[in-house]
């Protein structure tokens, strides 16, 4: 550990080799000394240092270090010279320390050999250290530390052994340092821990032991220290996690095999993701102090108990398969802050759910399976800051109320979704307008490659097979991973959304042919209507031509009479060749519907064939079990002749039957292609009945 001296440094290193040795001589005008570039490659080489003079109180050299230097020993010598409170040693290639080397090194408070090659501490090796209060000794080789290795350190607080390969502790080996309180003992390879390791270490509120290879701890181990601040455990293989009067408020468990949990007083903050715990005890909830708890990627079914956790400000309930979420789930947690829900299986949300919720500021429901959210449900939740929505099935959602709902909204997450292209571009500039962060947070890299808005992804509703492709891009890591595939529960449900989207789209396109056929239903109608309105104007027409022709044969006038004449003549001709193009029309359209028969004739009689293969099919399965029973009959010497004449009349009856249905299935075939070759060239289903004239002529003439 490096400490700060006082005052400015002024460092200079002089070096003499003599024949049995060197010297180190440094001048400083602080408390800092450094030596930079030592190497001393001779075990047997002697180090002795030198003072520069005289030194005020303050410019006193205390604090030592040596920098891109190779020592292989701790020169002891320094404790002669110096006054040393902090030497710093790490990454010095020391290999080993006698027992001797701080005999003198009585003021030293602080020693730092981190990163050096030591293997083992023998007993009485930091002996004549009596004031120690801070040891570093990670990163080093260490695999053995002797039962009285840290003997006469009665004022030691802070060890640090991380980053070494020791497998256990000997039961007594802190015994001597009653004022310990961190103990640093990550990244080893620790099996075990003996039930009286921490017996004479009462004041102990650090300990640090992720990273090893803990199956098992003893109901007993922490009984005699009185509250820890941080117990680390995370990265072991625990299968269980249950003490005698254990007090710690800062627990962290993550990624162990722990199956069940059970909760004390004095936790405050508790990690316990990535295990696989499905059960949650404890003595009394409604006693707990716990303000967060991580449950993360665990087999949790319910919120049973956690519900009744009245102190909790933060809970992460992510990547468990709760479901429902209970009208009463969160009734009781009225402090919370942050609440996860990510990849619950939650497929709706109900209004009362989240009523008790006025603290909330950071909700999570992102990779649920909802399709649609009414905002109005988080009415109480007022202050939320963050939501994060993305990874669901959301085509669009209610944004006009928002504002009120939130007023103090600063980012939320809506990647993953099915949004409709329009509504998500209408969608973002509403949020934009009000200040509030949109996007992917927890998408890796935005979408750039498929129908986007601002790198988020969204359906165009030209393409009818945009629904699944959300589905379906999310399969790319498994296609294009290289390591093998252990978990295939992600992947089947990837592949079931996938199924899912299809079906949807299969529903989509009959929801679309059925529309197509009351469209042409409706085609006809409008066809049948509009004929029957141009016979009606063609008999108005013909009544008006006879009541002229009736004024005509009254007339006296040969210019007046001469006149009409040619007028009514004109008009018959109209008249006639409207009535021409009338038949014309309505042979058209006779034409037209015959061809629409036609069209439903022809699936029915596909229909009909496809089952008469089908019931051919069936036949001939059946005469082949008959086949193969008359055989087995014949090779039975006990059988009658009765029996095989039966057996072989039977079998004839079948090929008959067989046959019939074959010539029945032809004859269809042959009307319909003769069918066919009677139906009118040039007119196919796909061309619809012009109107568009005749209406133009009866607005025209109305």
């Amino acid at each position: 550990m490096m400490l700060k001296g006082i005052g400015f440094i002024f460092l200079l290193i002089t070096i003499s080799t003599m024949t049995h040795g060197i010297v180190l001589e440094c001048y400083s005008s602080g408390q800092n000394c450094t030596f930079s570039g030592v190497r001393i490659d001779d075990i047997s080489t002697e180090v002795t240092f030198r003072s520069s003079g005289s030194y005020y109180y303050n410019s006193i050299p205390r604090f030592f270090s040596f920098v891109d230097s190779v020592l292989l020993e701790v020169p002891r010598r320094i404790f002669d010279t110096f006054t040393v409170q902090s030497l710093d040693v790490n990454d010095c290639e020391i290999e080993s320390l006698s027992r001797y080397t701080f005999e003198k090194a009585k003021e030293l408070l602080w020693l730092n050999m981190s990163g050096n090659t030591l293997t083992e501490l023998s007993n009485y090796v930091f002996s004549g250290a009596n004031k120690l209060s801070l040891l570093d000794l990670k990163n080093n080789n260490i695999s053995n530390i002797e039962e009285k290795a840290f003997y006469n350190l009665g004022l030691l607080t802070t060890l640090l052994l991380s980053g070494n390969k020791l497998k256990a502790f000997d039961d007594v080996v802190f015994s001597h340092l009653p004022m310990l309180k961190k103990l640093y003992a990550a990244n080893n390879e620790l099996e075990t821990l003996q039930s009286a390791l921490f017996q004479h270490n009462p004041l102990l509120m650090v300990l640090f032991l992720q990273s090893n290879k803990l199956v098992y701890l003893d109901k007993d181990l922490f009984d005699g220290i009185e509250v820890m601040e941080y117990l680390w455990l995370r990265n072991n293989s625990l299968t269980s996690f249950e003490f005698n009067g254990l007090k710690a408020k800062r627990v962290n468990l993550i990624s162990n095999k722990l199956k069940k949990i059970k909760l004390v007083p004095s936790f405050e903050n508790l990690f316990l993701s990535n295990n696989s715990i499905s059960e949650i005890t404890a003595d009394d909830f409604a006693e707990l102090k716990l303000s967060r708890l991580d449950l993360a990627w665990n087999n949790l079914s319910s919120m049973d108990g956690i519900d009744k956790i009245s102190s909790l400000e933060v809970l992460d309930l992510s990547h468990n398969k709760i479901g429902a979420l209970k009208l009463t789930s969160f009734a009781n947690l009225k402090k919370l802050v942050d609440l996860n829900l990510e990849e619950t299986a939650i497929t709706n949300l109900q209004h009362g759910t989240f009523s008790q919720l006025t603290a909330l500021k950071r909700l999570d429901i992102s990779y649920n399976k909802l399709n649609r959210i009414d905002f109005d449900i988080f009415t109480s939740s007022s202050e939320t800051e963050e939501i994060y929505i993305e990874g669901n099935r959301l085509k669009e959602v209610n944004i006009d109320e928002i504002h009120k709902i939130f007023p103090n909204l600063k980012k939320i997450s809506i990647a993953d979704n099915n949004w409709n292209c329009s509504f998500l571009t209408r969608m973002i500039r509403s949020l934009n307008a009000l200040s509030i962060t949109v996007g992917g947070f927890k998408t890796e890299n935005l979408i750039n490659d498929k129908t986007n808005v601002k790198g988020i992804y969204c359906t165009d509703s030209t393409n009818p097979l945009a629904d699944w492709n959300v589905t379906v891009k999310h399969l790319d890591k498994y296609l294009n991973a290289s390591a093998p595939i252990e978990d295939y529960s992600e992947i089947k449900q990837i592949m079931q959304n996938a199924i899912d989207d299809i079906n949807r789209f299969t529903d989509q396109r009959v929801a679309i042919a059925n529309k197509s056929e009351l469209l042409e239903g409706e085609i006809y109608d409008l066809t049948k209507k509009v004929i029957s309105v141009e016979n009606e104007i063609y008999e108005v027409k013909k009544t008006i031509l006879e009541v002229k022709m009736a004024q005509l044969a009254n007339a006296t006038n040969e210019t007046y009479v001469s006149n009409d004449l040619k007028k009514m003549m004109q008009e018959l001709n109209d008249l006639t060749l409207s009535k021409l193009k009338q038949t014309k029309e309505e042979m058209e359209f006779k034409i037209y519907q015959q061809s629409f028969k036609n069209d439903k004739l022809d699936e029915k009689i596909t229909e009909t064939t496809g089952k008469l293969l089908a019931i051919s099919k069936q036949i001939d399965q059946s005469r082949g079990s008959l086949f193969l029973s008359h055989n087995s009959m014949e090779l039975k010497a006990s059988s009658t002749a009765d029996n095989t004449a039966s057996s072989g009349t039977g079998s004839t009856q079948i090929m008959m039957v067989m046959i019939l249905c074959l010539l029945i299935a032809l004859l269809v075939l042959v009307v319909m292609a003769t069918y066919r070759s009677r139906m009118p060239c040039g007119r196919k289903r796909g061309e619809r009945y012009g109107t568009s004239n005749t209406l133009a002529t009866i607005v025209d003439d109305i």
